[in-house]
């Protein structure tokens, strides 16, 4: 069944009535919205109340192209003629989808075009980040996210995720949050917690609260709470199994090992994480190395443990 609000914006498309801002959103609902939700040609033309006057060499080709003859001035009767008018709203039809997909391509005239916003984790730690919409993300080491689109505009929040992170989505029933092209299959969401792990050799999700649906091509699974999901490539199917949900959320909060790794390159890592701290390193170990365990994603912690390691302030704030 068409979605209301699809039809509702095609509607307004067909009479020329879209906004810029409407426009980008209509556009957004065709690239993402499922088959179903696509109207059939009865619907498209009964969603159109104007009429349509082609002039005669349109005409002419329009009916050879589907009927490959020449179209004659013979009269016919209208029950012999119906199926040439059907065919050629069908053509008109894909004429119009067709322009879409050009119109999609270029920036709208005075409009600026959304550049794509990317974060990655060279670090050893987990980095936090905070999206636009309130959504926190726990970037796991060697992790890389693209925010696709404009959240406070498109009608989809869309990121693509390469490697694994913990996500906390903020709640919008209005505005589904969508990770696509990370993996083996794309994640639609309004408000959860799950952990995802995206790798050209494994992707799976882990599920901690909320309800997520996965998808791959026409294939689709819902995923509850305490569950975990992973794609089957050898039978073409969801595989879908209880998970532990507290080990996939020490992402956030686990220790990480370190052995004979100079302070310079733990500082570094740590500036890199929390910019605003301006963290240095005395002169006099800047050729030490530490072996131990620091918290992933608590700095104060870490610095404890660096500073008493050493028996001395090491690390200084700004």
């Amino acid at each position: 069944m068409m979605d209301p609000k699809l039809a509702t914006l095609y509607t307004k498309y067909l009479k020329g009535e879209l906004t810029p801002q409407e426009n980008t959103i209509f556009l957004d609902l065709l690239t993402s919205c499922d088959k179903d939700d696509l109207p059939d040609l009865e619907a498209v033309i009964a969603l159109d109340e104007g009429t349509f006057d082609l002039d005669q060499s349109t005409t002419d080709h329009i009916y050879y192209t589907i009927t490959g003859t020449e179209l004659t001035a013979e009269v016919r009767p209208i029950w012999r003629r119906r199926h040439v008018i059907v065919l050629a709203a069908a053509a008109l039809l894909l004429v119009g989808f067709a322009f879409l997909f050009l119109y999609k391509t270029q920036p709208l005239p005075g409009d600026s075009e959304y550049k794509v916003v990317k974060y990655s984790n060279p670090t050893k730690f987990v980095k936090q980040l905070t999206l636009s919409d309130g959504t926190r993300v726990s970037l796991r080491q060697g992790a890389c996210i693209e925010i696709l689109s404009d959240f406070n505009v498109d009608s989809l929040r869309r990121v693509k995720l390469s490697g694994e992170a913990f996500f906390e989505v903020a709640k919008n029933p209005d505005q589904a949050f969508v990770i696509v092209n990370s993996g083996d299959f794309d994640v639609r969401v309004l408000g959860t917690a799950f952990n995802l792990i995206c790798s050209p050799r494994r992707s799976r999700l882990v599920l901690n609260h909320g309800k997520v649906k996965v998808s791959h091509g026409h294939q689709f699974s819902i995923v509850h709470p305490g569950q975990q999901v992973a794609y089957d490539r050898d039978h073409g199917q969801f595989d879908v199994s209880p998970a532990d949900t507290v080990v996939s959320s020490n992402g956030k909060s686990e220790l990480l090992s370190f052995k004979n790794v100079p302070l310079s390159r733990i500082v570094a890592d740590l500036n890199n994480l929390y910019p605003d701290q301006n963290l240095r390193l005395v002169d006099s170990f800047q050729t030490a190395s530490f072996t131990g365990y620091l918290p992933a994603n608590d700095l104060d912690k870490s610095l404890t443990i660096l500073n008493t390691a050493f028996n001395q302030i090491i690390i200084h704030k700004k």
